[in-house]
Order: C-alpha cells, then structure tokens, then sequence
C-alpha cells in the first residue's frame, strides 16, 4: 500500500493519471489498477475525473493532509536508519564513574573515533547505581561500573580490570606513613558508607572484606553519596574510606593514600551492555578498553581480552 500511497500524491500533483504514469515510469493501466486498489483497500474514492484531468474528491483531500507528514515522517526514519547501518548517525551513551575517566575511557574513546569518525558520543558521570538503572530504563549503551549485580540475564557482564585498593586517610593518621596497611590494622577505625541508591551493596561488601581480611566489624559513621562527600568526611571527621589505586593521581595532598596490603582487597571493574545490542561501535570500544587496561601496570588481571564472568562477585568503590 506504501507504492500505491506515493503513486495517488503524484496523480494528485499531476492532476492527470497520464502524467503520473509517466513520471512514475509506469502504464497508465497499471497506475489506474493501483488507484482502484487502494480506493478499495481505504473503502471510497479518492479521485474523481474532470475534463482536465483527475482531481481529489474530498475524503481525497482529507487523505492528502494526513498523508504528506506521515510519509515525510516515514522518509526521514528511513533516512535515520539506513545512515544508522552506515555507522554515519548512530549514537553511543556512555555510562561511567569518575576513577574509570580519565586513564582508561579517553584513551579508547580516540581509537574509537578514529574507527568510527561519524559516531555521535554522550558521555554520562554517574554513580553506579545511575547507571545500572539508565541499562534498565534503556537511557544508556554501556556502564562502567563496579557490578551492582541482580542484573536478569538480558545484559552481557564483562570483566575489564582487577585493580588494588589504598586506605584513604586523614594526613595525621598514625598510619599515614607507612608503606602499606592491613585491614586488621584499621579495625577501630570509623569507615564512610555509601548511599544504598547510589552506592548499590557497597556496605554488605565492606562489611565482608572486613571480615574475611581482619575479622571484625566496621563501624560506618555516615553514608556518602558521591566521592566528594566521602572525603569530606574524611578530612572533618578523620573517617577511612577505600579508593582504587587509579585515584591516586586525583587526589590532593590534605589526604594520605596507603595500599592495602591484604590480597583480597581489589577492585573489580566490568563493563555492562543490553544483550542484541553490541554494534560495531560498541565493540571497537570494548576491544580498546581491554587493550589499555591490559597494558596498565596497576591491572591485577593482566588479561588481553575481557572475560566472560558468569557470576561476578559484586564489587563498590566510592568513585
């Protein structure tokens, strides 16, 4: 009926059926036969004839106000999808948390415009429990998160890295100095939380490094929503909260950054995506960050490619 709906705006335009025919490249007949067909598909007549020519009857002129905008729409998706399948307009949304920035997306996001010079980026800095809610709510393309986890199976999960943890301290802590710390050296600290919503797990998981690494309890004083928040917490009230090692050069000097000593203490980062939904872009991009996580000194993984995990163990960091 799309063919038949074109050809009756030409015999409109043309105010004669010959004309249309032969702009359309077709018999007069087989243009007679298409309008019959669809005045009889639609249920009345469209067009009437004149001594000049044809001309629209008036459920004809109701037709063409209505179908000029809905074929002009249809073109322009058209249009939009097959520009999509060239890779010229399509969009990536990008979710992320701030530690995962700078050292690691930038870098890919240069490789990727270089593969993909027409694809248009949106980069979001959201907390992880944001961006787990954007893959839900289909406002982003892929996170960059510690995994919130309770994600159905609709989604791919992806390891991208395993990085060390440091102690973020106050800078006259009588730890500060050293050159590492345990966990169990930190067990009469006051610890920063974090924000159930924005934060997602993150106290259920501190509280099972505490104590599977030293064997007590940790005492949250406050939860944080955000990375500035927990170290204003910090620095006011001489709390400890855990960053992965890539902040370190974030930080300023008001706050002392010790490693963690126990092996168990890392960072788990994954990158998340709606399955059926990997594109060429998509890809590039996954293959860029394996690569430079790969060559990161701080990478406990040192893996080459990112790793299917079935059931990843779930992972916060304030960042």
């Amino acid at each position: 009926m799309l063919a038949q709906l074109r050809s009756f705006l030409v015999v409109v335009e043309e105010g004669s059926l010959h004309r249309a025919a032969a702009r359309l490249r077709i018999s007069q007949s087989a243009l007679t036969r298409q309008m019959q067909a669809l005045e009889h598909d639609l249920g009345g007549r469209l067009l009437e004839r004149t001594s000049a020519g044809v001309k629209p009857t008036s459920a004809g002129y109701a037709a063409i106000n209505k179908l000029r905008p809905a074929l002009a729409q249809f073109d322009d998706a058209m249009g939009e999808v097959r520009r999509l399948l060239r890779g010229e307009n399509e969009q990536l949304r990008i979710g992320y948390i701030a530690s995962a920035a700078k050292k690691f997306l930038e870098p890919a996001l240069i490789a990727l415009r270089k593969q993909h010079p027409k694809l248009k980026l949106k980069l979001l800095d959201l907390t992880p429990g944001e961006q787990i809610a954007g893959l839900r709510r289909g406002e982003i393309d892929l996170a960059m998160t510690p995994l919130e986890g309770n994600l159905s199976r609709d989604f791919h999960i992806k390891k991208l890295a395993t990085l060390p943890m440091l102690a973020v301290l106050p800078t006259d802590h009588p730890l500060a100095g050293k050159p590492n710390v345990w966990m169990k050296q930190l067990k009469d600290e006051r610890f920063v939380g974090g924000s159930e919503k924005d934060l997602p797990g993150y106290n259920r998981w501190f509280t099972q490094l505490c104590r599977k690494t030293g064997r007590f309890k940790p005492r949250f004083i406050q939860d944080a929503t955000n990375l500035p928040e927990a170290l204003e917490l910090v620095s006011n009230e001489g709390a400890v909260t855990l960053l992965s090692a890539d902040m370190q050069e974030h930080m300023t000097a008001c706050f002392a950054m010790v490693p963690i000593a126990d092996p168990e203490a890392t960072f788990d980062l994954f990158v998340v995506w709606q399955r059926g939904r990997t594109s060429d872009s998509l890809r590039t991009l996954l293959d860029s960050l394996s690569a430079i996580y790969a060559r990161s000194p701080m990478n406990l993984q040192k893996s080459k490619k990112l790793d299917q995990v079935p059931n990843p163990r779930p992972l916060r960091l304030l960042a």
